[in-house]
C-alpha cells in the first residue's frame, strides 16, 4: 500500500505559504544513491527527515549522508519514531520535532532564515518557543511540550502540496495492483481511546474534525491529479457517526471510490449502505484478537460481538473488509492465541494480517514489558520480532502465523461470496 507521504505534503504546504524555498524528495521509488545526488545538487541549507516505523534505519543513514556532504546543513527529524525516541534520534540529528509540527516547525524555518543563521549558530534561537522541539548538546537538553492544533486552528491550514511527487508511478502502481488510481487523505485527527497497546506519537487523544469544505477542496485536487480512489488514512473516521453520514452525502455524487480503518462499534446496516452508496470498496477493522480475555488485557473498548457484528453488517452491505489481529500479547495463552486464528479464520474477511505487539512508548504495554531493546526495529511491516523478552517462542508464532493465513489463502474463494449470521448475541 504505497501512498504519496501526506505529512511532508502538509509541511510543504505550509512552508511554501511562508515564501520558504522547499522541495520534497520522495524516496519511495528511488535508490539511495539517486537521492543522495539530487540532495547533494541541491544544496538545501535545511533537510527534513519524516520517520515511521520500518523507516528507522533508513533515515539515520541519510542524516549521516547529509553531515558528510553537508557540513553546514542543519539536519531535523519528524514523524511518529522521532517523537517516540527524540533521545535515539538526536544523536543522528541536531533536532528533532515531536508531535505536530504544521505551525511550530514552518515558523523555526521562517525565524531561521529571517535571522540568517547557519548551524553553528542554533543557539541564536530562544528554542525554548517552539511546541515539540527536542534538542541536546551536550549536558543541555531542550525538551518542548506538544500539543494539538484545535480544529479552529486546522480549518486555516493550507491544503497538502502534493506538487513534487511522481503522481504518475504511484497511480501505475496502484493500477496494475488493484485497478484503481490510490492516494490517501486525512479527515480526522486524534483517538479518545486508550488501547494498551497503542501511544498515538503525533496526534494524540484529543479527536479532531476537519472541515468538510476544506476535505472536498482536497478530494478535488486529488481528481485532478488523476487519481479516481482514496485511503481515508483517519484512525476513527466511523467514530463521529453524524461527520460520517455528512461525509457519505457529499461524496456520492462525486465518482470516486474510498477505503478506510473502521471501529467495529456503532456500525449497523443503515451506516454500512451509506457507506457502500457513497463509494467505499473496503474496510478495514482492528478486530486484534478472537479472545474477549485478551480484548480485556488490550483495554480494548469493544467486543467480539461488535467485530462480528460490523463484518456482518459491511459484507452485506457489498463492502469487502480486511482485519487486523495481534497475536503473543503479554498475558495471554497459546490456548487465546489459537482462538484469534481460529476466529479470523470463521470471518468472511477479504483480506487479514497477524503482527506480535511492539510496546511503543507512551502505551502502557510498554511500561508492561522488560528488556526492551530500544535498538531494535522492525524493517518490514508485520514483521513477527518480538522487541522485549516475551514469554512466547518467536519461530512457534510465525510458524502458527504463516499456517494460518495459507489456510485463509486456501479457503479464500469459497468466502469470497459468503454472507454469515452473527455466532455471538
Amino acid at each position: 500500500m504505497l501512498y504519496s507521504p501526506l505529512g511532508v505534503a502538509s509541511l510543504a504546504g505550509q512552508l511554501r505559504r511562508l515564501g520558504i524555498e522547499t522541495r520534497i524528495f520522495d524516496c519511495t521509488f528511488k535508490t539511495y544513491d539517486y537521492v543522495k545526488g539530487e540532495i547533494i545538487a541541491y544544496h538545501p541549507d535545511i533537510v527534513g527527515v519524516y520517520s515511521m516505523i520500518s523507516l528507522s534505519r533508513n533515515s539515520f543513514q541519510l542524516a549521516e549522508m547529509v553531515r558528510q556532504y553537508l557540513p553546514d546543513c542543519l539536519v531535523v527529524a519528524g514523524g511518529p519514531m522521532p517523537t517516540l525516541y527524540p533521545e535515539r534520534y538526536s544523536q543522528y540529528f541536531d533536532i528533532v520535532f515531536r508531535g505536530e509540527a504544521d505551525l511550530s516547525f514552518p515558523r523555526f524555518c521562517q525565524d531561521y532564515f529571517r535571522q540568517k543563521l547557519t548551524r553553528s549558530q542554533l543557539q541564536q534561537i530562544p528554542v525554548q518557543g517552539y511546541s515539540g522541539l527536542f534538542s541536546k548538546n551536550g549536558a543541555v537538553t531542550i525538551n518542548n511540550p506538544c500539543i494539538h492544533y484545535t480544529e479552529a486552528e486546522i480549518e486555516t491550514f493550507p491544503l497538502p502540496d502534493r506538487n513534487d511527487f511522481d503522481h504518475a508511478a504511484y497511480q501505475r502502481e496502484w493500477y496494475q495492483t488493484t485497478g484503481f488510481k490510490t492516494t490517501s487523505i486525512m479527515t480526522t485527527y486524534g483517538c479518545p481511546f486508550n488501547c494498551d497497546f497503542c501511544s498515538k506519537p503525533v496526534f494524540g487523544n484529543l479527536f479532531r474534525r476537519r472541515n468538510l469544505d476544506t476535505v472536498f477542496a482536497e478530494i478535488e485536487m486529488i481528481a485532478n491529479l488523476g487519481y479516481d480512489s482514496l485511503w481515508i488514512g483517519d484512525d476513527n473516521f466511523t467514530l463521529s457517526i453524524s461527520y460520517l453520514k455528512s461525509f457519505c452525502n457529499r461524496i456520492a455524487g462525486h465518482n470516486i471510490g474510498w477505503t478506510c480503518l473502521s471501529r467495529s462499534t456503532g456500525i449497523n446496516g443503515e451506516i454500512a449502505g451509506l457507506m457502500k452508496t457513497a463509494g467505499c470498496k473496503r474496510v478495514y477493522l482492528g478486530l486484534e484478537s478472537g479472545s474477549q480475555a485478551t480484548l480485556k488485557l488490550m483495554n480494548k473498548k469493544a467486543t467480539l460481538e461488535d467485530g462480528l457484528n460490523a463484518v456482518y453488517h459491511f459484507r452485506k452491505a457489498g463492502i469487502e473488509v480486511a482485519a487486523f489481529f495481534i497475536v503473543g500479547y503479554p498475558g495471554e495463552s497459546r490456548a487465546s492465541i489459537e482462538e484469534t486464528f481460529n476466529f479470523a479464520l470463521r470471518l468472511p474477511l477479504n483480506d487479514m494480517s497477524f503482527n506480535v505487539p511492539f510496546p511503543l512508548p507512551g502505551s502502557k504495554l510498554f511500561e508492561r514489558v522488560s528488556n526492551i531493546d530500544s535498538e531494535k526495529d522492525w524493517d518490514i511491516e508485520n514483521e513477527v520480532t518480538f522487541v522485549y523478552q516475551s514469554e512466547f517462542d518467536q519461530a512457534w508464532l510465525k510458524r502458527r502465523i504463516d499456517q494460518t493465513m495459507q489456510a485463509f489463502e486456501e479457503n479464500k474463494i469459497s468466502r469470497k461470496s459468503q454472507i454469515f449470521q452473527p455466532a455471538i448475541k
